[in-house]
């Protein structure tokens, strides 16, 4: 009770740092002296279930200090050791307290006396916060330096509420821990008038929580509370979300400060850039320019934005400045545009250099060849002036920006943990070695304790969560029951919190957590019944399926995240036009529901896409031109599609080791690459989530006869046709598990029956909806060549097993080798004659494998065969089709590894394992070599539109945005290496430049057919493209004559 009432008070002062070291340091210190006095007595004891993992993760931050203290300090400015060893021993303190709740749970009716402290608690914490908000209580606060001294503020009605905490984001951590653990002792309870009075604390949190107007902390408690109803009544979910969820928005309705705090995380401003460098100098706007009188104003002329950054003269300097280079009030219009210095700026105004999303993309509004600039107090005290106006080329964009807490965490905070974790991933730079608030505790862990560290963090709640599930069915209490259930719900909320808030680090949070973690495992081993080992229990979960998912996560974030800030490039822009613009609509409508509708009836002679198309509608409303976001989706859904390999290769190969290698090699080949660093190729990755998620439902259906799992099927079916044309063959997969399972099975009576003809319904509904909406069928790149076509079936088929198993290195040898093929007809018939005669000797050899053997191989073969379908009959191959494909050939990889490894066991089981050992590291190494090269490319190519979008801000005339212009472009780049820059686009791109409809574009294939084309006019400029991506204007020759 005393930790979470008691304000944070220093007492004495800590060198080189403003965090004191306080009263509730020697209340704990005392406790612990206490402590100790009885364990030398032998009446409590440090064994618990937990003490050798809480003791590694002591040892572990320990080695990360001294590491940081001795090696890398030295080298680092603004880190120091005396604040890494205080550091560290607060993490110590924090912990310590586990032990002593954890001897204090002696009896099962303490829990009792607990939950009346934690009840009691949280009244007198919101009858603080009342007392702050209307009554002038004060608050204690420790978010600045001056903060910290312990001086008492008078909050304004504006003001968030910190309550008794030290903070806002402080007092919501807490109410998401403690409200969780009461909502669902309300479950526990049998009196009717404990449960009220707990409810009426409950809401009095809930009440608090919005004061605090903390957008994450009321997301996250959202969660753990549903995460709390669905542990005590599954069924009772489905009834009260929806009642619950318009309550809830009627309350946020009505709470306007929490409303503006989420509408202002992302604001639209107007931004000065650099024309030349398309870099940001500050959010501008236009005022009066009678604001000036009676002020000294200075002229200067910059050519960049460098030049602007050093420009702001000293006072000396001014003094000598000549007389041209001073302004009257007379000289001005009557609006002026003004940049603010940043340190004017209050509240969460954005201050200049703030975080704009994908400012090159902004669309431009005016040219400027001048701006004001109001300068700092500082400035103005060592100036003789206090407004500058500087001369050049400028530009201002319509741009979108985050808020001032999001900038700082991702241009400030997160960088410099994260650069302290790259110093040394295994131990971090060691306690202190990041800011006070980096605000995502698990870049901090990172940043100061490395990979072992944060590991070790995590060991000690996995090794809790195993001595719940295991404990837990014998708790016959429904109150204990209740209050762990509760404690684990909002152990997740603070989890969950921690990505936005260092609630780890917050002492009040910190002790109360693992007070309240001892309190819980107190309880778990008072209804212990047998012994666990828990060594064996964590070697369990570290191979389970839900480690194994895990690991697949951290290796497609770990491999994947380099491609987060690669830019959009051609198709892109295509994409994200077709949802930004709804010009050509129906009465050009543009509201949500008209649009989505028009995505399922009119594809315009495109692709019908209508899942995509509403994907990119929803990214583009929400995130605009992020393109981290996007990038994160595709990784997102990687992940998925490997996950969900893995549960369908386990029921495939019978064997959890060799699903495990599966999943890991399709997640690092890199033949099908395109389809995840494309952001236009993401639909490719949701077919093939909802393809493997319909034949995962479907074989839960075969195995349970469960029909809520066959509809699941054919509900993820149906949302597989929508986002890419390869769903068609979803049933055919689904068809062909049951065909290779039961081999008695003929095809015919497969289709006799209706419950596996009705799975091709929805294909027939999506090709009728397809034609009357006027999609694209077979022509162009798309179209089958019937003469050609069994050419082209098996020159595919061998082309997509290359690049599956090399990755894209094949692909020239496979280019040379079917260009040859195209003028040697004859060659390539008897090559096809050889093909099948090998195709008939695979197939005897086939039949002399166990019937098991032979139901994976021909899975395999005919998954990567079925899902090839609409592409084999193509002229040429593309490497973003084999996604999908790809799963079938791992599956048979992997089953020869294995059949191989058995081969070598007669040599010994030693040489075995270290030749497969050996062979899966070559192959692996092979695709992550072509993995990060193709990164590069990738990367390239967007660097490319993005010099190609700079430069055409700095070529940029007002008349582009407003009046009928025609561009041309020569020397358009189409690929840079495996990555594709401007195949198409280029119009769509100068579209959100200028958002000009009369817009026209023109690429042309020299500069003799621009100039013969383009016309005479100046007006309709000619652009040459350089190898960088930037451009460079052509001149008409001078005969030309200059008229629009």
């Amino acid at each position: 009770m005393f930790i979470p009432l008691y304000p944070k008070l220093p007492l004495l002062d800590v060198k080189n740092t403003w965090v004191y070291i306080r009263v509730e340091d020697f209340v704990v210190l005392f406790v612990l002296v206490l402590w100790l006095f009885l364990f030398f007595k032998k009446r409590v004891s440090i064994k618990t279930p937990l003490t050798l993992p809480i003791m590694i993760y002591w040892l572990i931050g320990a080695l990360a200090t001294i590491h940081g203290v001795l090696l890398i300090f030295p080298q680092t400015s603004n880190v120091f050791p005396n604040v890494a060893f205080l550091s560290f021993l607060r993490h110590v303190e924090y912990i310590s307290l586990f032990f002593v709740a954890y001897c204090a749970m002696r009896e099962k009716k303490f829990l009792n006396v607990i939950i009346g402290i934690l009840v009691f608690t949280l009244l007198l914490v919101v009858g603080y916060g009342i007392g702050q908000k209307y009554l002038g209580f004060p608050a204690y606060l420790t978010m600045n330096e001056e903060f910290a001294k312990g001086i008492p503020i008078r909050l304004s009605q504006l003001s968030r509420v910190p309550s008794t905490f030290a903070g806002h984001y402080d007092l919501a951590a807490y109410l998401v821990l403690i409200i969780p653990i009461l909502v669902s002792l309300v479950f526990g309870f049998r009196n009717w008038l404990v449960k009220i009075f707990i409810l009426a604390a409950v809401v009095l949190g809930f009440g608090l929580l919005f004061t605090t107007v903390s957008r994450v902390s009321f997301f996250v408690l959202l969660i753990a509370l549903f995460i709390v109803l669905f542990f005590q009544n599954k069924k009772l979910v489905i009834f009260l979300l929806p009642p619950i969820g318009i309550l809830m928005f009627l309350f946020v309705s009505l709470q306007p400060a929490l409303l503006s705090r989420f509408g202002d995380t992302i604001k639209e401003v107007n931004v000065l850039v650099d024309a030349k460098t398309g870099e940001p100098i500050g959010n501008v706007k236009f005022i009066p320019s009678r604001k000036f009188e009676n002020k000294i104003i200075i002229q200067k002329k910059v050519s960049d934005n460098a030049q602007l950054d050093t420009s702001l003269t000293p006072k000396e300097e001014i003094q000598k400045a000549s007389p041209s280079s001073l302004l009257s009030l007379s000289d001005l219009p009557q609006e002026v545009p003004l940049v603010v210095a940043p340190n004017l700026s209050t509240g969460e105004n954005l201050p200049q250099g703030t975080g704009y999303i994908n400012l090159p993309l902004s669309p431009i509004t005016k040219k400027l060849r001048y701006f004001f600039y109001e300068a700092s107090a500082d400035l103005k005290s060592s100036t003789s002036a206090g407004v500058f106006i500087f001369h050049g080329d400028f530009i201002i964009k319509k741009a979108s920006a985050y808020d001032l807490s999001f900038t700082t965490r991702f241009q400030g905070e997160w960088p410099r943990a994260q650069e302290a974790f790259k110093r040394n991933i295994l131990l971090g730079s060691g306690y202190g070695s990041v800011s006070l608030a980096v605000d995502n505790n698990y870049f901090r862990m990172l940043g100061e304790t490395g990979v072992l560290g944060t590991a070790s963090f995590f060991a000690i709640f996995l090794a809790l969560g195993i001595y719940i599930k295991r404990v837990l069915p014998n708790v016959d209490s429904k109150v204990a029951k209740s209050f762990i259930l509760g404690f684990v719900a909002g152990v997740i909320g603070i989890a969950l919190n921690a990505t936005l808030i260092d609630v780890f680090e917050a002492s009040k949070i910190a002790f109360l957590l693992w007070i309240l973690t001892g309190v819980v495992l107190g309880i778990l081993v008072l209804y212990q019944s047998e012994k666990i080992e828990l060594y064996s229990e964590l070697k369990k979960a570290a191979t389970s399926t839900y480690a194994v998912i895990l690991y697949l996560f951290i290796a497609a974030v770990f491999i994947f995240s380099p491609m987060l800030n690669d830019f959009f490039i051609g198709d892109d822009f295509t994409w994200l036009r077709w949802v930004a613009d709804c010009s050509g609509s129906v009465n050009n409508s543009c509201s949500p529901f008209a649009t989505i509708v028009r995505y399922f009836t009119e594809a315009n002679g495109f692709f019908y896409r209508p899942g995509t198309k509403i994907y990119f509608l929803m990214m583009y409303s929400i995130f605009w031109f992020n393109q981290i976001v996007y990038h994160a989706v595709s990784i997102l859904l990687h992940f998925i599609v490997a996950g969900l390999f893995f549960l369908v290769a386990r029921k495939i190969l019978r064997s959890h080791l060799l699903a495990v290698l599966a999943a890991f090699l399709f997640l690092l080949i890199s033949g099908y690459s395109e389809a995840v660093f494309w952001i236009s190729s993401t639909g490719f990755l949701f077919t093939a989530v909802f393809a493997l998620s319909s034949l995962l439902f479907f074989i839960l259906w075969e195995e349970k006869k469960k029909i809520h799992y066959y509809f699941l099927s054919l509900i993820t079916l149906t949302l597989g046709l929508l986002f890419h044309e390869q769903g068609v063959i979803i049933p055919l997969l689904l068809i062909l598990y049951k065909y290779t399972k039961d081999e008695s099975v003929s095809l015919r009576k497969l289709f006799s029956k209706f419950h596996y003809l009705f799975l091709f319904v929805p294909v027939g509904i999506y090709l009728v909806a397809r034609y009357s909406a006027q999609s694209h069928w077979f022509s162009g790149d798309y179209s089958y060549n019937l003469l050609k076509f069994p050419f082209n079936i098996v020159g595919n088929i061998l082309g997509y097993i290359f690049i599956t198993v090399f990755g894209p290195i094949s692909l020239s040898f496979y280019e040379v080798l079917r260009n040859f093929l195209k003028g040697n007809i004859l060659i390539a018939l008897l090559l096809t004659i050889a093909v099948v005669f090998m195709t008939v000797f695979a197939v005897k050899i086939f039949k002399s494998f166990e019937k098991e053997e032979r139901r994976i191989i021909l899975f395999g073969f005919l998954f990567f065969a079925i899902s090839l379908i609409p592409f084999l009959g193509l002229g040429n191959i593309t490497s973003r089709y084999s996604y999908l494909a790809s799963l079938g050939l791992i599956i048979v990889f992997v089953f020869f590894i294995k059949k191989l490894y058995v081969y070598l066991l007669s040599y010994g089981k030693d040489i075995g394992l270290v030749a497969i050992t050996t062979l899966i590291a070559v192959f692996f190494l092979l695709h992550i070599i072509q993995v990060q090269q193709i990164h590069l490319d990738w990367n390239g190519a967007g660097e490319k539109t993005r010099r190609f979008i700079i430069s055409i801000d700095a070529l940029y005339s007002d008349y582009w945005s407003k009046e009928a212009v025609e561009l041309h472009f020569v020397n358009v780049p189409i690929r840079y290496g495996e990555a594709w820059v401007f195949p198409v686009g280029l119009r769509d791109a100068l579209w959100f430049a200028f958002e000009n409809r009369n817009l026209k574009v023109y690429i042309h294939s020299s500069i003799k057919e621009a100039l013969d084309q383009g016309g005479t006019s100046a007006l309709n400029p000619i652009f040459k493209f350089n190898d960088d991506g930037s451009l460079e204007p052509v001149f008409r020759p001078k005969k030309f004559s200059v008229n629009k």
